[in-house]
């Protein structure tokens, strides 16, 4: 059995900026899973929560890479930003991490896709894929975040894996 726990740990608004912090632990052969959740910070009012976590399938693997689409996969992440009610934020973050094995060789790659939408409706929800993207929030301060996209699991390794996914969420 092969099983990859990611942890979106803590999340942190520092005046503007949310650091979630990641750690994959991958032991035996075969079965993945990732786990999201997220400690919230408030600052500036703004806060992030994660609603649903990351759901990886084996069986949808082709050579060692899983993709997951935050557009209409079932699968996505799923993320709440709160905030105050019809106001204009700009979103951005670093589409790439790479997680090394602390306790040996190893590394698992992650390329992010985030797509996003005022009303809780991923299919209707749009891409984030410029370097940054303003948004604006709904009457009721919110805004939702889908992740997915490709997971690279072909260079894992049996250990402890730590990064971080880093999103920046500014008022404008």
């Amino acid at each position: 059995m092969k099983e990859i726990r990611k942890i979106i740990g803590s999340g942190r608004i520092i005046p503007f900026l949310s650091c979630i912090f990641l750690v994959a632990s991958l032991q035996g052969q075969n079965s993945y899973s990732i786990k999201a959740a997220a400690t919230v910070v408030e600052s500036a009012g703004i806060e992030l929560i994660t609603l649903k976590d990351i759901t990886i399938d084996e069986a949808s693997a082709q050579n060692g890479i899983l993709q997951i689409s935050p557009l209409s996969d079932d699968k996505a992440g799923k993320m709440l930003v709160k905030g105050k009610s019809n106001s204009s934020i700009r979103l951005s973050y670093m589409n790439q991490l790479a997680l090394q094995n602390t306790t040996g060789q190893g590394s698992i790659v992650f390329k992010y896709v985030v797509s996003g939408n005022k009303s809780d409706n991923q299919q209707a929800s749009q891409p984030l894929d410029q370097i940054e993207r303003i948004v604006q929030f709904n009457e009721k301060g919110e805004y939702y975040l889908w992740l997915g996209g490709e997971v690279n699991l072909s260079n894992a390794k049996p250990g402890s894996y730590d990064g971080e996914f880093t999103i920046q969420i500014e008022y404008i």
